[in-house]
């Protein structure tokens, strides 16, 4: 949840991005918010059916919730996908970065007069714009790991609410649960 607020914070730092690595950006933290709220949405309503056996004889209800919260963990996996994009979008562009400084370090070196002066004034802004990408890597990567850790623990909260479905709602829960083994099998052969 936190995770979103840097992200938008950090980016909207970045002006050396391109209009399209802009929108990229501002997509990803949109679809992130909406995802953060949903997942902690999922993770509310799995506690709140676990803690209230009144609740747990609705099979139909846990059904649908287990469905509603595989949802979010895929969305969550696509949101993780399009985060490691935005890595490394941001890996190449300071790799761009650290080229073109090494370009410049090459004409300084043969440059004479105003031209190395010139030089010098664009070696100093792709070094800021370097530190600016290398800053911003360093929050993805954090943000990165923070994101990893959500969605396994809402994996892991989702096989648990499956395993709690087949051992707390009858003959229903244990026959769908069968089922599901089943597909499962059918998919991987």
């Amino acid at each position: 949840m936190y995770w979103i607020l840097g992200v938008a914070a950090a980016v909207g730092v970045v002006a050396w991005l391109s209009n399209e690595e802009q929108r990229a950006c501002a997509a990803y933290n949109a679809s992130g918010r909406r995802l953060s709220n949903e997942t902690t949405e999922r993770q509310q309503q799995i506690a709140e059916r676990r803690a209230n056996y009144e609740k747990n004889q609705d099979f139909y209800t846990h059904i649908e919730l287990h469905h509603a919260s595989h949802l979010t963990a895929s969305a969550l996996y696509e949101q993780y996908s399009n985060h490691k994009k935005l890595v490394a979008m941001f890996h190449d562009k300071k790799q761009q970065f650290g080229r073109h400084i090494a370009s410049l370090k090459t004409q300084l070196r043969h440059a004479v007069g105003i031209q190395q002066e010139q030089i010098k004034v664009q070696l100093q802004q792709m070094r800021e714009q370097f530190g600016q990408a290398k800053q911003q890597l360093t929050i993805l990567h954090e943000l990165k790991t923070e994101l990893l850790y959500e969605l396994r623990n809402l994996n892991a909260a989702t096989r648990e609410y499956k395993l709690y479905i087949r051992d707390h709602c009858g003959q229903k829960g244990r026959d769908w649960h069968q089922r599901g083994l089943e597909r499962k099998r059918l998919r991987v052969s």
